[in-house]
């Protein structure tokens, strides 16, 4: 079988061939999903900055490790790529691939330079790939059952939607804590409640208000990012969203949502680590909130194996590039609204 740029293509009876580039924390989780989670595709190889450590991967998995990105899009087994590499870099390995008629599941934000993402979203287009964007709540049981509920008009129309989101602390030394690199708190951690309230409320943001600041942490105030933002959204259906991010929550990652439509209401609610209770007074103490990756480790299953599908079956992607541009646009409005302490407008 041939893709759109006459290359062929590795699977055979619907087993799909893909690479993973960028072996942190969230590289490791796709590498062992895909090992263990995933029947119609099989690892090929690695690859990272570092050739040590992805031969180590590759050893552990049995499967090919590669010295450069651009050798495992030569790979001509590889049918798609899965990148968890720094998100200000997203873009241009998005372009590559896609220049290799390679399909692209790129981990979120696709980038924190929107010029780049358009560049990427174009390069998608012209070359014929997928791209799908690791939103991964989209895929959360509870909140693909939302969506579901509302299609059904189970709650009449929305008009509100509110996010919760909350990490348990900032994220550690190196590139996430650099807003210029990651985007922050409002592009890596709000933008997920940014890209649900679209797909909740079926309209596009006009309007943005938003206050921040940092109080706790002073060494976030030299780089300029913040922990804890509050964001009013206004959409042109004359619904609004209410959106709140924090980096501090003493008792741990919390995510919560809620719509409300004119029949009714969803209430989406966090989950809790049931391996240790506490029971006294007449009440159970839950051990805390889970960490997003056990929260959301379904999630992440379900987006590979959309990613799969997407390639054996040519099926359009749940989380696109241009959803992943326009959670880029709100963060950006929402940064702007707080340096200018006004209202900022989204064409």
């Amino acid at each position: 079988m041939k893709n759109m740029l006459g290359s062929e293509v590795s699977y055979f009876m619907g087993i799909v061939g893909l690479g993973v580039v960028g072996l942190g924390r969230m590289g490791r989780l796709y590498i062992d999903i895909i090992a263990k989670f995933i029947d119609d595709a099989r690892l090929i190889g690695v690859t990272s900055r570092t050739y040590s450590k992805a031969e180590r991967i590759a050893k552990e998995y049995g499967v090919k490790a590669y010295r450069s990105y651009d050798e495992m899009l030569r790979d001509l087994q590889v049918d798609g790529v899965i990148i968890a590499t720094p998100s200000y870099i997203h873009a241009e390995m998005i372009v590559r691939a896609a220049e290799e008629g390679k399909h692209v599941f790129s981990e979120k934000p696709i980038d924190v330079n929107i010029d780049k993402v358009r560049g990427a979203v174009k390069a998608v287009k012209r070359h014929g790939v997928k791209l799908l964007v690791g939103y991964m709540r989209r895929f959360d049981h509870a909140y693909r059952k939302t969506k579901e509920l509302i299609d059904e008009d189970n709650i009449g129309k929305p008009i509100l939607y509110i996010g919760i989101s909350k990490d348990s602390e900032p994220p550690p030394e190196g590139w996430l804590r650099d807003p210029k690199l990651s985007g922050g708190l409002i592009l890596d951690l709000m933008s997920h409640d940014f890209d649900l309230s679209i797909c909740f409320l079926g309209s596009e943001v006009i309007e943005v208000y938003a206050k921040g600041d940092v109080y706790i942490y002073d060494y976030m105030k030299g780089p300029e990012d913040y922990v804890n933002v509050m964001a009013t959204l206004k959409f042109s259906n004359g619904a609004i969203a209410f959106i709140y991010g924090s980096r501090r929550s003493s008792y741990g990652y919390d995510v919560r949502s809620e719509v409300h439509g004119t029949k009714g209401t969803i209430f989406i609610g966090s989950e809790y680590n049931n391996s240790l209770r506490l029971g006294r007074n007449g009440s159970i103490r839950f051990n805390g909130h889970l960490w997003f990756q056990k929260r959301f480790f379904e999630a992440y299953v379900e987006e590979v194996k959309h990613f799969v599908d997407l390639i054996r079956r040519d099926l359009k992607p749940l989380v696109s590039g241009m959803d992943a541009l326009k959670a880029l646009e709100m963060a950006n409005a929402v940064r702007k609204s707080i340096k200018e302490d006004k209202p900022t407008r989204l064409s």
